[in-house]
């Protein structure tokens, strides 16, 4: 007689497989718990006690109803206030902490932990450089201090190459003070005022992971400069020799992880080097073993950074997705110990996005590709199946943090992954065994580096050719309710619509045409109005101005400083021909985004007036037209006319030092011009200061407008007479965020602001949409 079994309700603190297994999820909210007061703990102070009693309150309640889940979340949450709490005791409350603050000239001894990362000059921003240190003897006010704790050493200028220190050794060096910034595990921030002393070598270990570096950037010499950039990139995340323009196509096609230290490339590694060690018929604990020393060769060729180790984390526990452990229950369990582990050991962890990318990538891994793969199978081989599966499920859980990030979603990336990817495990063994060779001889690593220089190019021809694609990277307004959104729709894609479509391989091949299609035309950009007329775009502390002249088609006022933040704007409004190029004036806020137009975008006509870039910088352009006050441009409704073009025949007084460093005269030259569009009146007006602005109000010219684009970014040099005269109802400020300028000051908000205009900011609002009748303006916030 058979027994009828009553039926059971699952428990809360499991899920059920499709296998009809429970997935172990019991991991997950102490993980969780640990990683978000963490981040909230290293903030110090009262943060950590909020914390840490929030802590033990959990826990007590957990203890008291035998509920363990809720018993460990509190253990969790107390123990990254704890951890943190010590942290915070010893970085902020030493002396050199208080010295930082204090902004003191101090001397220093120190042990250099990292590569420096370098900046090349790119505009009106000097080359600059950030050196990981790790404080040995600190001396001021005629005290000394020692003991060993972590700090950033930063130089700019001329200044900044001095930062390039070997890893291990020690230096000395003068520096005044910063306090720190706030998700930095730093004493402080010192910046470089004195030559940099070395006084003690590097040790042994560390001397062999700088010479395994340096014979690899050796046995690299003699292949093409993107190859010889991009191996030591992969290999070791060396990108100091990766050429710009990798960069940037890097960028738009989500390969740019490849460059980083991160779980993908271990996991990529380990994929090709097991996969191979099986086909000699290793198995077992063998295999595990090799997996070790890989591991471990990855962990002290990259240094053993927290980002490294974590790095290494991830990539092993994503190894349960690509075939070695294919099992999500024990996976998951694994990246939750992970990230516990790791957010108590480092709480800095917490607030790295780096670390968000690990955990997000790792866990879609875990989560979607296992069941992908399988499905693919029924119709393709496991190689394919593996290579769409894998980095499918990584950009569909990682996206909402990478478009926070670029405001951008890549359209290619999953193609540009899809064909790099069987590249990269024989460029990253290949690169390791040159640098391993140059240790013993660098003449025998040069022909291995040459093999892993052609292995890689196929990666370059990838990024190149899915870079060039009209649409590569749409556009994606990076605010709360934007992000929520796409992420609701990533899942939606990865848990309803990819089940369906995967198995079925017309489905697929579907689904390839459309990302093909999605490459070539990119939808308009959300949230901006289909018929916006003036758009102030966010490039950081300069002036950069769309106006929009026909479908695809603008006048661009001015570039920025920066070539991609202009070329982001230039995608996200649609914008593929500049009919005029104005030039207002020639310092690089305002030109030193020209290569992102120069032989990039059809431009045609450039105006300048007295103050013109250099012909270096004007280089793929058409020939200037010089403008001058009175010129009027007619094209189809709109009708440009120039104001002034030339330096005023006043002074402008710098006594209250807010123009510092730069020429009030080319300020006061900047071109002014009024666009109308039939509905709206739009004044551009560079860097003009009081006296160009009070020479345009004698002048008589009708400067009365709707849209103003605020001189100077904002600066106190303004006149009250002449923002009366144009009397806006929207002011546009082009101004950087956290900028050094002071920039925009309030009494120039507050003159807006008399004058009946709604004041709007690149700092804090993004890119700046007005519509065409005026009545509304859309930020990317």
């Amino acid at each position: 007689m058979a027994l009828a079994r009553k039926p059971t309700r699952s428990s809360p603190r499991s899920s059920t497989s499709e296998a009809g297994r429970p997935v172990d999820l019991r991991l997950l909210a102490p993980a969780a718990a640990a990683w978000a007061c963490a981040a909230i703990a290293v903030q110090g102070g009262r943060w950590i006690g909020l914390v840490l009693g929030l802590g033990v309150v959990a826990g007590s309640l957990g203890l008291l109803r035998r509920s363990w889940t809720v018993c460990a979340v509190g253990v969790a949450m107390a123990g990254a206030a704890g951890v943190a709490g010590m942290w915070a005791a010893a970085l902020n409350h030493s002396l050199p902490a208080e010295w930082a603050r204090e902004k003191a000239l101090i001397e220093v001894t120190a042990e250099v932990t990292s590569d420096a990362r370098q900046w090349q000059a790119r505009g009106y921003q000097p080359a600059a450089a950030v050196l990981a240190i790790e404080l040995r003897q600190v001396t001021a006010h005629g005290e000394v201090w020692q003991g060993r704790l972590p700090a950033q050493l930063r130089a700019s200028g001329e200044m900044a190459a001095q930062l390039d220190q070997p890893v291990g050794a020690a230096i000395t060096f003068l520096a005044i003070g910063r306090p720190p910034d706030a998700a930095d595990r730093s004493v402080g921030t010192l910046v470089l005022r004195s030559e940099i002393t070395s006084v003690e070598s590097p040790g042994p270990v560390a001397r062999l992971a700088n010479s395994f570096r340096a014979g690899l950037r050796q046995a690299m010499a003699h292949s093409p400069p993107e190859q010889a950039g991009l191996v030591p990139s992969l290999v070791v995340g060396d990108i100091s020799h990766l050429p710009e323009q990798v960069k940037a196509d890097f960028k738009t096609t989500g390969l740019t992880h490849l460059t980083a230290v991160s779980g993908t490339n271990l996991t990529l590694m380990l994929v090709f080097t097991l996969g191979l060690a099986r086909q000699a018929g290793v198995r077992g604990w063998w295999l595990r073993g090799m997996a070790v020393l890989v591991a471990a060769a990855f962990i002290v060729v990259c240094r053993a950074e927290p980002s490294v180790l974590r790095a290494a984390a991830m990539g092993l526990i994503a190894m349960a997705a690509t075939g070695l452990a294919h099992d999500r229950a024990r996976g998951l369990r694994a990246l939750s110990l992970a990230v516990l582990v790791l957010v108590l050991i480092d709480p800095w962890l917490s607030r790295s996005w780096g670390f968000a990318l690990s955990v997000t990538a790792t866990a879609g891994i875990l989560w979607w590709a296992g069941r992908w793969q399988t499905a693919m199978r029924g119709w393709a081989p496991g190689w394919l199946a593996e290579s769409v599966a894998v980095p499918l499920a990584a950009q569909l859980a990682t996206q909402p943090i990478v478009t926070a990030l670029s405001g951008q979603v890549s359209v290619v990336g999953l193609a540009a992954n899809l064909f790099a990817g069987p590249f990269v495990g024989p460029v990253t063994i290949l690169g390791l065994a040159a640098g391993l060779i140059s240790l013993v001889s660098p003449g025998l690593a040069g022909p291995v580096g040459w093999a892993a220089g052609w292995c890689v190019q196929p990666i370059v021809l990838v990024a190149h050719l899915a870079a060039s694609a009209p649409a590569a990277a749409w556009s994606w307004r990076s605010t709360p309710a934007t992000l929520v959104l796409l992420g609701v729709a990533c899942v939606i894609c990865a848990a309803l619509v990819m089940p369906r479509v995967l198995p079925r391989r017309w489905l697929v091949a579907a689904f390839a045409v459309l990302l093909v299609i999605g490459a070539f035309r990119a939808p308009p950009q959300a949230g901006w109005p289909g018929e916006w007329v003036v758009i102030a775009c966010d490039v950081g502390q300069g002036g950069a101005q769309l106006i929009r002249a026909a479908p695809g088609r603008a006048i661009l006022v001015d570039t920025g400083p920066d070539p991609d933040a202009l070329r982001a704007c230039l995608a996200s409004a649609g914008v593929s021909r500049i009919s005029v190029l104005v030039l207002t004036h020639s310092h690089a806020d305002h030109v030193g985004g020209l290569p992102a137009i120069a032989g990039e975008i059809p431009v045609e006509m450039v105006l300048v007036g007295s103050d013109a870039p250099a012909a270096s910088d004007l280089e793929g352009l058409p020939e200037t037209t010089r403008t001058s006050a009175g010129d009027t441009i007619e094209l189809g409704p709109l009708r440009w006319t120039t104001i002034a073009a030339g330096p005023s025949a006043r002074a402008s007084p710098l006594a209250d030092g807010s123009s510092a460093g730069e020429d009030a005269g080319q300020n006061d030259a900047s071109i002014v011009g009024l666009i109308e569009t039939g509905e709206l009146r739009i004044l551009v007006t560079g860097d003009l200061e009081v006296a160009g602005q009070q020479a345009v109000v004698s002048s008589g010219a009708d400067i009365r407008a709707d849209v103003l684009v605020v001189p100077h970014h904002g600066s106190p040099r303004q006149d009250p007479e002449f923002i009366d005269a144009v009397h806006a109802r929207i002011a546009l400020v082009q101004v950087g965020e956290n900028n050094g300028y002071g920039h925009p000051a309030s009494s120039a908000l507050t003159m807006l602001r008399g004058s009946g205009a709604t004041v709007f900011r690149t700092d804090q609002q993004g890119a700046i949409a007005v519509s065409a009748d005026g009545g509304s303006a859309v930020t990317q916030r």
